[in-house]
């Protein structure tokens, strides 16, 4: 039977929280205090290099694990991306509550004067153990950031340009699509990263990561099986880690 019983439960709920929609109001975080949060020179040597280069200020306002979720990936743009156009549009595909739009505004509106950054969420009206769903929690990382917009709603749906897209954890095996709730008719990775390449402007680039080395290598033959130009960066490493598991990159340009 497969995940028969689960993707009728996960259509069912899921089919509930977007037609009974249910938050707590004003999402806020403790915010963390930077200048005693690091514990080791190499973390307090690479904070001083990004903060000497970038305008960290979106990001005070996070709690601790949430201000070291957004170092770590402003630490991987930093690293791999070199933005070269003073007007630039973004999309993040995926973005559950958005906890690390600060690192993708941080990033980009240093190269930028003119910044469009888009989230995309299909399970937006889900429920967090605090009683915020994920829409009601954005709209505390999105605030005080310029032209910064979360959308619930169906990328696949959606065909707006971009100059960059950010795709952090894709669904690329069923078993944790179905585990994270949603319901199969939208498993598609294939068809996603399809759209998402057709997505993007010329010479635009498109960041992946992945978690664990299997699920890397099965994007990777999805992304020899549409033949897109790609940069396989391979595990990627900060001194800001907040996760257990090896994350992995790749790096796809439209020419």
């Amino acid at each position: 039977m497969g995940y028969f019983i689960d993707n009728l439960k996960n259509s069912f709920d899921f089919f509930l929280r977007n037609h009974i929609i249910f938050s707590r109001k004003n999402y806020t975080e403790k915010p963390v205090n930077p200048e005693q949060f690091f514990e080791n020179e190499e973390e307090k040597s690479l904070y001083g290099s990004l903060k000497e280069k970038y305008d960290l200020t979106p990001l005070y306002k996070l709690n601790e694990i949430n201000f070291l979720t957004n170092l770590y990936y402003l630490s991987i743009f930093d690293k791999h991306l070199t933005p070269a156009k003073k007007s630039l549009s973004v999309l993040d595909i995926g973005s559950k509550n958005w906890n690390y739009a600060g690192s993708e505004y941080v990033f980009f509106k240093h190269f930028a004067s003119d910044l469009k950054l888009d989230g995309i969420e299909l399970d937006a009206y889900r429920l967090c153990t605090n009683l915020f769903n994920r829409y009601e929690i954005s709209k505390f990382y999105t605030k005080d950031l310029d032209n910064a917009e979360y959308h619930a709603g169906d990328f696949m749906k959606h065909n707006e340009k971009y100059d960059y897209i950010i795709w952090i954890l894709p669904f690329i095996t069923e078993y944790p699509h179905v585990k994270w709730g949603l319901p199969l008719k939208y498993f598609n990775p294939k068809g996603m990263l399809s759209h998402a390449y057709s997505l993007l402007n010329e010479n635009g680039k498109m960041l992946i990561f992945n978690q664990g080395e299997n699920e890397y290598n099965i994007q990777k033959e999805l992304i020899s099986e549409l033949n897109l130009n790609c940069e396989y960066i391979g595990e990627i490493k900060s001194e800001f880690n907040p996760y257990k598991n090896k994350r992995f990159c790749s790096v796809i340009v439209k020419y």
